[in-house]
């Protein structure tokens, strides 16, 4: 298993994409700053307001909630790879070509149950969503060809690696998703705590 197939089957089965103390839904984001390091700046959401406000590390695209909580992180699969932040500051990179057989056959060994849905308008396009808990979901988004940008940075990698593509008929991850339904009635943040406003109004 990979090191991106085995960080996306742990957010599958733990609703995290590093351990308790990583990227999950509700984390605090003065809490992963201090883990991960400052975010970069995504801006806002919203035109018309600063929250929910999106932020980043390396590749991972988060939104945050007024609060400070982590409402949704997107993983953009399709670059065909990604620089995922480490513990204490840091980044590293991560070969994302992950195929549909390759993502069950983990899922299911991690014990995950799924459903899979798909859209009449989107025909080459179906989704694999966990249940994490009752409240937190994650999704699989698949494409049944390879982004150009995907197929252009395989083409670049070793020939080694070129001779591991999967066969044309294996559906491909695109992006991976993680959000939840319990957000409704957030408290207000803790302006004790340090850099809580980002260096930005709070709305």
């Amino acid at each position: 298993m990979t090191g991106f197939l085995a960080r996306l089957t742990a957010l599958a089965a733990t609703g995290s994409l590093d351990g308790p103390d990583g990227l999950r839904y509700n984390a605090s984001l003065p809490e992963l700053a201090a883990h991960y390091g400052d975010p970069w700046d995504g801006g806002r959401i919203h035109r018309e307001s600063r929250w929910p406000h999106g932020f980043g590390w390396g590749d991972v695209q988060t939104v945050f909630c007024h609060c400070r909580r982590l409402q949704s992180l997107s993983l953009p699969a399709w670059h065909g790879e990604l620089e995922l932040p480490l513990a204490g500051g840091g980044l590293v990179t991560l070969d994302t070509l992950v195929t549909e057989s390759a993502l069950v056959t983990a899922l299911t060994t991690a014990g995950c149950r799924w459903e899979t849905v798909t859209y009449e308008n989107v025909p080459d396009q179906r989704t694999l969503e966990v249940a994490v808990a009752e409240e937190i979901r994650v999704a699989f988004v698949l494409t049944d060809r390879e982004d150009h940008q995907a197929r252009e940075a395989r083409e670049d990698r070793e020939d080694h690696q070129a001779r591991d593509a999967p066969p044309p008929d294996d559906w491909l991850l695109n992006k991976a998703l993680l959000w939840g339904y319990d957000h409704t009635d957030c408290p207000e943040p803790d302006r004790t705590l340090p850099d809580d406003g980002w260096g930005a109004p709070p709305n």
